[in-house]
């Protein structure tokens, strides 16, 4: 298992085996995720994240497949977190 203790790195974590696959930073600065593929889908898609530097609410997040956004730019209240 991968592991960065960075408080602005976020881990992507296999929502099946808890396993850390990839890393990133979060999103720039308008908000867009730096590793989306051409159709716009966020590198975490269909993964966990955990943002320890983010707070409690974005341990464990789960983002939905075919994510267009930044889970790091999400008003998790706004979106029933």
């Amino acid at each position: 298992m991968i592991a960065m203790k960075e408080d602005d790195v976020v881990d992507i974590v296999d929502p099946d085996t808890n396993e850390v696959v990839n890393h990133c930073c979060g999103p720039t600065a308008q908000g867009a995720c730096p590793g989306a593929g051409p159709d716009g889908i966020v590198l975490c898609a269909g993964c966990r994240v955990d943002a320890r530097g983010a707070g409690p609410e974005y341990w464990n997040l789960w983002v939905p497949p075919r994510s267009q956004h930044c889970p790091r730019a999400w008003n998790l209240d706004r979106v029933g977190y």
